[in-house]
């Protein structure tokens, strides 16, 4: 059988040819991930959620390029973790089976933790060695993202937690993730607020007076690492509020929402959100994903009010300073 011309970085499913079944009919089985190796003999996938399945390519019977995997709002805390990861990938990334390892220079936690999700094909102790040496070859502390379901009054201990905690990693930052359908919003008018979108970070961003200014040299880079759009609110010329959206598949991922401590307790927040959703919408989102830290009982009150659902939750571990 002549097979179909494959090509790197696609995802594919492949049917495979494998040893007859109990009944003595032909077995077959499916893998579907992305090819990141391809010879005359052999083909490597890469599947979202374990390692790396070499292939070899006389046992295959059939082929077809497929789409990534759909994620919706009843989807895997794993599933809708990898898409955010998307949304705020940091300044490099490689994969440990399931697992991705980011690293941004050491500007925030997300783009400089290893998102534990899948298999790493390797035990939970050598897995964690093995992500220590990899910061550690860029300079970097090791740090994990450990994710979980909304179950409970604590984060369970799964074994790579367990791990984690035994090697003297401490519980930093527990957040929740919130999504929501945008489709069925009803944003709040801006009111008196005027809005400026931008594909760049403007003054309010870089300028003195903000959070960027002066923390890491690096920090914009890893901030615009994946396209993405940049809010900024003024009332009557002052600067209110900026936010940060970037636009995976048909989601919309809401970042870096600050508003101004002089301006907190008007309903900028929700005007924010409001402007948020109209852009997100705009541009072809069907669905919503937010990150906020639970001690943040504001913004939690906020996102409850506004129909956002709480999808899972996470923490990092990482070694005292």
């Amino acid at each position: 059988m002549t097979l179909p011309a494959v090509h790197l970085g696609r995802r594919y499913a492949v049917r495979l040819r494998t040893p007859a079944s109990p009944t003595g009919g032909p077995g077959a089985r499916d893998v579907v991930g992305t090819l990141v190796a391809a010879d005359a003999a052999t083909w490597a996938l890469l599947p979202e959620d374990r390692p790396a399945q070499v292939i070899e390519v006389a046992d295959v019977l059939a082929v077809r390029a497929v789409p990534r995997r759909v994620v919706r709002l009843t989807s895997s805390v794993e599933d809708v973790e990898r898409l955010a990861a998307r949304g705020w990938p940091g300044l490099g990334q490689e994969r440990l089976g399931g697992w991705v390892l980011r690293e941004g220079a050491g500007y925030t936690g997300r783009a400089n933790s290893a998102l534990v999700a899948g298999d790493p094909g390797l035990p939970a102790t050598t897995a964690v060695e093995q992500v220590e040496r990899w910061y550690a070859d860029r300079g970097l502390p090791p740090r994990f993202q450990l994710a979980y379901p909304l179950t409970g009054p604590d984060d369970p201990a799964g074994p790579v937690d367990a791990v984690l905690a035994e090697r003297g990693y401490q519980v930093v930052t527990p957040t929740f993730t919130f999504v929501t359908d945008l489709r069925g919003a009803r944003p709040a008018p801006l009111g008196d607020l005027e809005a400026r979108w931008a594909d760049d970070p403007d003054q309010e961003w870089l300028g003195p007076e903000s959070p960027l200014h002066g923390r890491h040299p690096r920090a914009v880079e890893v901030i615009t690492a994946c396209p993405a759009r940049y809010l900024t609110l003024r009332a009557q010329g002052r600067f209110v509020a900026r936010a940060r959206l970037v636009v995976t598949d048909d989601w919309a991922g809401l970042t870096e929402l600050v508003v101004d401590p002089p301006a907190r307790g008007a309903g900028v927040g929700r005007r924010a959100m409001g402007e948020l959703t109209r852009e997100a919408t705009g541009r072809g989102a069907r669905f919503g994903y937010l990150q906020v830290l639970q001690a943040n009982a504001p913004a939690v009150g906020l996102y409850d009010a506004l129909g956002w659902r709480r999808h899972h939750r996470y923490h990092y571990r990482a070694r005292p300073s």
